[in-house]
């Protein structure tokens, strides 16, 4: 089964960092390991990959093209997008409802593009019913498709705390679970707090892959981890 990288480099860089990224990730070419890169709009023309593929931070929940400030899926694909996160917590933060996030998937899904839903509880304690029903909120208005979750406990992001891998496998079980009662097989990744120092622990869980936040920017880390998978 492949393992899955995917980075999501939110709002960092500029054109000489990304210079830098495909020097790192271009070197890799294993069969067995998906790596995914999402940079900021502006620079997903730049990236010129050999066998990564191409993912964007966000979509449009509609392709009304009087959204000023948004991205449709056509753009992205004309670039060489297959992937795109949905849901990341951070939208959520600023108001992104689930309803929204089951337009956007139903919106890539549509346009042939690969939507990764971000589900995760926000303090540590929630109970599991609050991903349950993040998941089939998110699966709502679509009934085919590729279609990959990112499990990322909102409390675990950014604070150094990871949750046990009886606790993240639980989650993994439980959104492959309600998934398949809505007819959809899908691959769960694992975000939150990722790095080169947990890694060795996180990769030990049942996830499909995993989803990069700020180890992505550390090159050298991130290089280490992609080896590690290797």
């Amino acid at each position: 089964m492949h393992k899955m990288v995917v980075a999501n480099y939110k709002m960092n860089g500029d054109r000489k960092f990304y210079s830098r990224v495909l020097k790192v990730v271009n070197k890799y070419n294993k069969k067995d390991t998906k790596i995914i890169l999402c940079p900021p709009f502006v620079y997903i023309p730049f990236m010129k990959l050999k066998s990564a593929n191409l993912g964007a931070q966000d979509i449009s929940s509609t392709v009304n093209n009087k959204s000023t400030g948004q991205i449709g899926p056509s753009m992205l694909k004309e670039f060489g997008v297959k992937y795109t996160l949905v849901g990341h917590s951070e939208r959520r933060a600023e108001g992104e409802t689930d309803e929204t996030v089951a337009m956007k998937v139903k919106t890539a899904v549509s346009h042939d593009l690969v939507p990764i839903i971000c589900v995760g509880e926000e303090k540590k304690g929630d109970k599991i019913d609050i991903v349950s029903t993040q998941v089939e909120k998110a699966l709502s208005l679509v009934d085919k498709g590729e279609i990959i979750f990112a499990y990322e406990p909102v409390w675990a992001i950014g604070s150094g705390i990871q949750p046990t891998t009886k606790q993240i496998n639980k989650a993994i079980s439980t959104i492959k679970k309600v998934a398949s009662k809505s007819g959809h097989e899908v691959k769960v990744l694992y975000g939150g707090s990722v790095n080169g120092n947990n890694f060795s622990e996180i990769v030990k869980t049942d996830a499909d892959g995993y989803l990069l936040g700020g180890v992505s920017n550390r090159l050298d880390e991130f290089a280490s981890i992609l080896k590690e998978m290797q």
